[in-house]
């Protein structure tokens, strides 16, 4: 399986180097087609990236790379996010506090009978998540759009060159 894996990030990166419409083509292609792996898509990630290049004139090996890269990095894409949203809902929204008043502060006593019908933990790491995926997907592709034009302008004959001899 990683064999096969290994084949077709080859063939794909081969096609996406190959092209002769310009860095620009292949660089939004990537960025777009990564645009994305930073939400839930739930298996139409590929088609989606596809038509998301395809609708900005993008080059398709490399949106179809892009994508399955950030299938691979799911994880730690979906951690990401959620540490992004709540560094930011946190910077925005919590209140100054003093240390001594944390750390004297008396512990209530548990009522189990009054938190078992509050989700408002949940609705923050949804908000959370659905911020720090907004931020990141729009970061992440503004970021991979200059540097990959910038790789594949200097880079382009070195890394097909690599690419083949495999």
């Amino acid at each position: 399986m990683l064999h096969k894996l290994r084949t077709y990030l080859t063939y794909y990166g081969i096609r996406m180097l190959r092209i002769k419409k310009g860095d620009h083509r292949i660089a939004i292609g990537f960025a777009i087609g990564f645009f994305h792996c930073w939400f839930p898509t739930f298996g139409i990630g590929l088609p989606l990236s596809i038509a998301m290049a395809r609708l900005v004139r993008g080059n398709m090996p490399s949106a179809i790379l892009a994508s399955s890269l950030g299938s691979v990095l799911w994880p730690l894409l979906f951690y990401l996010n959620y540490w992004t949203g709540h560094l930011i809902t946190t910077l925005f929204t919590s209140p100054s506090f003093d240390l001594d008043d944390v750390i004297n502060e008396q512990m209530p006593e548990p009522d189990y009978v009054e938190t078992i019908g509050h989700f408002s933990d949940i609705t923050d790491i949804g908000l959370d998540f659905l911020i720090g995926s907004i931020i990141n997907s729009i970061l992440s592709t503004i970021i991979l759009y200059f540097v990959c034009r910038v790789l594949v302008r200097r880079y382009r004959t070195p890394l097909l060159n690599l690419l083949r001899r495999k």
